[in-house]
């Protein structure tokens, strides 16, 4: 039976946080805080005060005291710093709900002490739109590690500006630099193109799924990332990326031909290869029957296991203030039943 939940959401006037609380009323669940940068309101009726996330976690435990229900922040921020109190909510039996990839795919040492924060205080910690969005991805790969699954390989095209790139250039329909100027143009990437070109962004994804697959040892600043940006244009100004990207088109045309010629696709996609511990996170040559030929401008995360040998696929829309806020309702509904 699920039990009634006391809600404090986090960055409730930005983007997802909008989205979210119109989600929450759809479903009559009423935030009990509602918390912006610097003010914060407690109750129903409460009037704005100044943030105190300490005032916050006690008023939140005294609610849920009060009327038996299960305490939860959904932190629909960007903000680092907020991340670090989830160790004391947890640890005082509060649940956790996060969609900043931030301190998931950072130091190790802080992800573990987070998992044993939550072991002692019979909470949860849930991030399933860190990695696509609301695309049932995490919650899919830790049931199917907990349902007794060997997981071999997980493998992500998680960047919808990548995706689109690629597959412009496919085929030689477009050049590099066109593919990049269009997708700019469309408003499909950062006001610098090099912060998606880079793979940055896919490489704090791809440390998370390793992680959630059960691979240690892993740091971000240790990995090998293959970023699309040409050593040369990586500090000069975006008018000047762009207007040099075009000396690079020929490399990049050679590379897709040189995969195609074989009838394979090639994508910017994250590999976890688990019985070897390895994760790489860069352009990803795929023969023709590969899942993610048909991914087209989606995300898409391919999991092969003992079981699922043909691997087991979710796809969708993996950016979007809707879908994150749907996932991030979902992790909280999940709460309930701790």
């Amino acid at each position: 039976m699920a039990n009634k939940l006391v809600v404090a959401v986090v960055g409730y006037t930005g983007g997802v946080g909008t989205c979210l609380l119109k989600a929450m009323k759809k479903i009559d669940l009423k935030p009990y805080a509602l918390v912006r940068s610097k003010t914060m309101k407690l109750g129903e009726n409460g009037d704005d005060i100044s943030v105190d996330y300490s005032v916050l976690r006690d008023k939140l435990l005294e609610e849920s005291k009060k009327s038996n229900g299960i305490p939860v922040i959904a932190d629909v921020t960007a903000s680092g710093q907020l991340q670090e109190h989830y160790q004391d909510w947890l640890q005082q039996g509060i649940s956790v709900v996060a969609a900043n990839k931030g301190i998931f795919a950072g130091p190790e040492e802080k992800y573990q002490a987070l998992l044993k924060a939550s072991k002692e205080g019979n909470s949860r910690l849930l991030h399933e739109t860190t990695v696509g969005a609301g695309l049932p991805v995490l919650g899919t790969l830790q049931g199917l590690k907990a349902s007794s699954h060997s997981i071999v390989t997980v493998e992500g095209i998680l960047s919808g500006t990548l995706a689109f790139v690629l597959g412009q250039v496919a085929g030689g329909k477009a050049t590099l630099s066109g593919a990049v100027k269009e997708a700019k143009e469309l408003g499909y990437t950062e006001p610098d193109p090099r912060d998606d070109l880079n793979g940055m962004d896919v490489a704090r994804k791809a440390v998370i799924l390793a992680r959630l697959a059960g691979v240690t040892g892993i740091e971000l600043g240790a990995m090998q990332i293959e970023s699309l940006v040409p050593d040369s244009l990586k500090d000069c100004s975006v008018p000047e990326f762009l207007e040099k990207l075009p000396n690079f088109d020929a490399n990049m045309a050679e590379k897709v031909a040189a995969v195609e010629a074989s009838g394979g696709r090639l994508h910017y996609a994250a590999k976890v290869i688990v019985a070897e511990k390895k994760v790489e996170v860069g352009l990803l040559s795929c023969e023709a029957s590969h899942p993610f030929n048909n991914a087209g401008p989606d995300n898409m995360v391919a999991m092969t296991t003992d079981f699922y040998p043909r691997p087991l696929v979710v796809q969708g829309a993996g950016a979007g203030g809707d879908v994150t806020a749907t996932g991030v309702l979902a992790d909280i509904l999940q709460c309930a039943y701790q």
